[in-house]
């Protein structure tokens, strides 16, 4: 694997994750759950199929609670936050979604509140129960972006449809001339999962590698990942990257893109977490809720309603939910060696990440 220059590929630092239930969990617990009685859980979710149904098992458990759902892409909610914050507008209890620009945005501008005081719950609590409890958080500096989800996935696809027969099999392939122009990409100047694979193409190949991808392949901006994944689809582009699996997902299922599959490298290490927001004006719900989720029942419920929309990806730290089928299994990642993988939404995933951008911005030009 070759430096990235500024950017060093470090051992991820342990955070730790030793919190536990306080003693009085029980007095603490009963009282969030008769306080939620006729509260509101104004929630943001992640736009991506799976996420919204996974709240609905909780409605049902807990039908006191009003619960109101907005499904947003992250990048997009993190907007919207800041300029409510910013005017003293606290609307929003919880956020669910990948923790990228939570954790590079969010936590920066202080728009979240310390967790753990919220985990009341024993078998959330305990770091026993949970793989990995040294990610846990998603950075040292601050307990607030519980990871709930650590998966192996890869954004970028191939329709072979619109390659001129041209298999790309390894990251140098990406260069070839057949591809100029028919390379799709998101948004390059904002975290999410478009320019997730520019940090993998760094990490791959090196400064090298990603100032030629940058400059010689007249690479296509799409601004979301419906546009992104219609491009590839439909044959437009040959190559897509920051493609949810969802919709590759959605148009398998319905007996379309059958030439249309993911690039064999370039996988990122996926995470998705939960926080609560500061000064949420429905404290004793979002305690509820993040309870519930992080529980056994929760997170199995998550993982039954993910799995029902997304072929992959249904995984969940917990040691005691396991994915619920074979191909949601092939996306649980080596627990073992997560110092070596790619994790965007973590403190120095997320520094790769800026590297890539930054070499984009300096040879494109834009606002970074």
């Amino acid at each position: 694997m070759k430096r990235m220059g500024a950017v060093a590929i470090a051992t991820m630092v342990s955070f730790g994750a030793h919190a536990q239930a306080p003693p009085d969990w029980k007095a603490k617990w009963d009282a969030a759950l008769e306080k939620s009685k006729g509260q509101s859980l104004v929630i943001s979710v992640h736009s991506q199929d799976g996420y919204a149904a996974s709240i609905r098992p909780f409605q049902r458990k807990f039908p006191n609670i009003k619960v109101s759902v907005t499904e947003i892409i992250p990048d997009a909610m993190v907007t919207r936050v800041l300029n409510e914050q910013k005017n003293n507008v606290f609307a929003w209890d919880v956020m669910w979604a990948s923790t990228t620009n939570m954790n590079s945005s969010l936590i920066p501008a202080g728009a979240f509140q310390d967790l753990e005081p919220f985990l009341l719950l024993p078998e959330v609590a305990d770091p026993s129960n949970w793989n990995a409890p040294d990610y846990q958080w998603t950075t040292p500096k601050a307990k607030q972006i519980f990871i709930n989800s650590l998966y192996t996935t890869n954004l970028a696809f191939q329709n072979m449809d619109n390659s001129n027969g041209f298999r790309v099999t390894k990251l140098e392939d990406l260069l070839d001339p057949r591809l100029k122009g028919k390379i799709g990409i998101r948004d390059p100047y904002h975290a999410n999962g478009g320019t997730w694979t520019f940090g993998a193409f760094l990490k791959l190949g090196g400064r090298d590698f990603i100032k030629r991808y940058f400059t010689e392949m007249d690479l296509v901006v799409n601004m979301n990942p419906r546009q992104a994944a219609d491009a590839v689809m439909r044959g437009d582009l040959a190559i897509g990257t920051g493609i949810t699996t969802d919709v590759i997902s959605r148009c398998k299922r319905a007996g379309g893109c059958k030439n249309v599959e993911p690039l064999p490298f370039g996988e990122v290490m996926g995470t998705r977490g939960v926080a609560i927001f500061k000064n949420a004006p429905n404290k004793e719900a979002a305690t509820v809720f993040i309870n519930w989720f992080l529980s056994k029942e929760g997170q199995a419920a998550h993982l039954a309603e993910f799995a029902k929309l997304n072929e992959s990806g249904a995984v969940s730290r917990r040691k005691d939910v396991p994915p619920p089928g074979p191909d949601h299994l092939a996306t649980v990642p080596d627990y073992a060696h997560l110092d070596k993988a790619f994790i965007p939404g973590m403190d120095e995933g997320n520094e790769v990440l800026e590297e890539a951008m930054k070499i984009y911005a300096d040879i494109k030009g834009g606002p970074r």
